[in-house]
């Protein structure tokens, strides 16, 4: 049969070319993003790491709670008793089991392979294995499981809970000195990593087969809503001259910027929320001079980290543009704390046989709390179903008042007798900018 001349127009118009899926929107992209924005915060942290664990130190020395070492598994016993119960997720439990062991089998295999050929050591100088953290990598890899099975399928919460546990985890890791902090975010980088390659195996042995009809396929309408919660880790810059510099040729080094803060929305634009973070900043004291006697019994002097902790709220702002993108603000204030801490002599040998110790705090800082005031922005990607990745930058003002006192005498038990110096007090502005990336859970 001839087809005539309008006839083949009309199906030739009536033929679309399928749409090519730009590389930026492939899935490869989608699931790779996060674990590579772990892995590169990873390097940029790497020189900083002993700064953030200083603050640990500073705060928190005696945290020994090993809640992290049973929190790991908690999204993973989340999975089995859903099933359990007959509440089904996206896949069969054979699928789901499936995957579940190569994802654990990539991860094991990936974790022991790191860690025994970088020969890190943690810490708590207990072991050189510390890179990367297998708890972590664990827990994300199990709260990656319970995202794909539920929080895909059934709720956004199930997700926000997984991650919420394996954060938890990571930041135990830290907290309980077993663990750097480059350390849990290659882990959490490996953990989701080894999930998504273990999901993709199974699905070519399963070929669509054991997956369960959906319950809903309409995206959730996140612009009308924007209520999150977020983590965010960042580098903090000074912005106050030298901000140190009255201590006597102290002055600070750029440093960092690690936080928690969440805001519920009222509608699609305004909303009403808070943050708790902190920033530290390393000491350069090279420039320090010492007294004439204490010269001659040290080799040399350090100052811990100046450090600010700070507990803010206030309004919250959100612009939905297209594609998933937002553009952020805030406008917040609280109280925030410095952190108190030493400048040490270095003692050389014969003083320290006779101190009985290495190194000797000889001066002493302690910051009291006052006002303070924040205002930041953002911008925001949307990259999974309640999700995102978040570039911000937030300027931080406080002014503290510094109480000063100097070692006058070592007991024969070793116990240190300190004095207020006559300025007992000096005026410190730790105004600060910093900038970072920030993981976005949104909740409704």
């Amino acid at each position: 049969m001839l087809i005539s001349p309008g006839l083949y127009a009309q199906i030739a118009d009536s033929i679309q070319p399928l749409p090519v899926k730009s590389f930026w929107k492939s899935d490869l992209v989608k699931k790779s993003t996060v674990p590579a924005i772990l892995f590169g915060s990873t390097a940029l942290v790497w020189s900083k790491r002993e700064d953030i664990r200083e603050v640990r130190n500073r705060y928190i020395p005696t945290f020994r709670y090993h809640y992290d070492d049973y929190l790991q598994y908690a999204p993973a016993a989340t999975v089995i008793a859903l099933n359990s119960f007959g509440i089904k997720g996206r896949h069969s439990p054979a699928r789901t089991f499936v995957s579940y062991a190569f994802s654990l089998g990539i991860m094991g295999a990936m974790v022991n392979g790191i860690k025994y050929t970088s020969k890190v050591q943690r810490p708590d100088a207990s072991s050189k294995n510390s890179f990367p953290s297998g708890h972590t990598a664990s827990a994300f890899m199990n709260a990656t499981v319970l995202h794909k099975e539920y929080g895909q399928y059934r709720h956004e919460l199930y997700s926000v809970a997984g991650y919420g546990m394996a954060t938890a985890t990571a930041l135990g890791r830290g907290l309980n000195n077993r663990h750097w902090v480059t350390d849990v975010l290659a882990g959490a980088g490996v953990g989701i990593i080894s999930t998504e390659l273990g999901y993709l195996l199974a699905e070519q042995i399963f070929r669509g087969h054991e997956i369960n009809a959906p319950l809903r396929n309409n995206p959730i309408p996140i612009g009308n809503n924007p209520s999150f919660m977020e983590i965010h880790l960042g580098y903090a810059m000074t912005t106050s001259k030298h901000p140190a510099s009255e201590a006597k040729g102290l002055f600070t080094t750029r440093g960092f910027n690690l936080g928690l803060e969440g805001a519920w929305f009222m509608n699609k634009n305004f909303g009403i929320g808070g943050e708790f973070a902190f920033s530290g900043f390393p000491v350069n004291s090279d420039n320090i001079v010492l007294d004439p006697e204490l010269s001659e019994i040290s080799t040399g002097n350090y100052t811990q980290a100046f450090g600010v902790r700070y507990l803010h709220g206030g309004p919250y702002f959100s612009l939905p543009l297209s594609h998933n993108w937002f553009v952020t603000g805030k406008i917040t204030g609280g109280v925030s704390t410095g952190s108190t801490g030493n400048v040490v002599l270095l003692l050389d040998e014969q003083h320290e046989a006779e101190f009985r110790v290495s190194e000797l705090p000889y001066i002493k800082y302690k910051p009291q709390p006052t006002p303070s005031f924040s205002v930041g922005g953002g911008i925001q990607k949307r990259i999974g179903r309640n999700t995102a990745i978040k570039a911000y930058s937030t300027y931080f003002l406080s002014s503290h008042n510094f109480k000063i006192s100097k070692l006058q005498d070592i007991d024969n038990d070793g116990h240190f007798t300190y004095e207020a110096m006559p300025d007992n007090y000096f005026k410190l502005k730790l105004n600060h900018i910093t900038f970072g990336l920030g993981l976005t859970a949104f909740i409704w």
